[in-house]
């Protein structure tokens, strides 16, 4: 048969998105809405929440109202490369951002959705980092 090709196997520095950078359980879902910090856009919602655990993971939710299957899936794939470029960039944090879009993000151009996703994880891993370690955000 073929060869199948890892992306997590990769070389070291690649831009992969496994399934330990991913939030699953619903639990986790809910622990980020009701504990996590909110952060507003015209096409998204952003929740982070600190992760005692370590490491970054994302979750995306899109409902019906963003539009059929095919859409929302679509969508889904955009935010998530967008978190996957960003997060080669972005510090080391211990989060889980929880990203809801809405059905305007599904009919928006990739670039302005580029815009908006970055800069609201940007300010939600800030503002879940303050909020996580107090005594840092005093000193500074």
């Amino acid at each position: 048969m073929h060869k199948r090709d890892s992306a997590a196997s990769g070389p070291p520095g690649r831009e992969t998105f496994p399934r330990t950078s991913r939030i699953g359980a619903r639990q986790d879902f809910r622990e980020a809405y009701e504990n996590g910090t909110k952060q507003h856009g015209r096409l998204v919602v952003v929740f982070a929440r600190p992760r005692p655990e370590g490491g970054l993971r994302l979750g995306i939710t899109a409902t019906r109202k963003t539009g059929g299957a095919v859409q929302r899936n679509r969508t889904r794939r955009r935010v998530r490369e967008i978190f996957r470029t960003w997060r080669a960039a972005a510090p080391d944090a211990a989060l889980d951002l929880v990203v809801n879009v809405s059905a305007r993000a599904a009919r928006a151009p990739y670039a302005a959705l580029q815009a908006e996703v970055a800069g609201l994880l940007g300010r939600a891993t800030a503002a879940a980092s303050k909020t996580a370690d107090p005594k840092a955000a005093e000193t500074k």
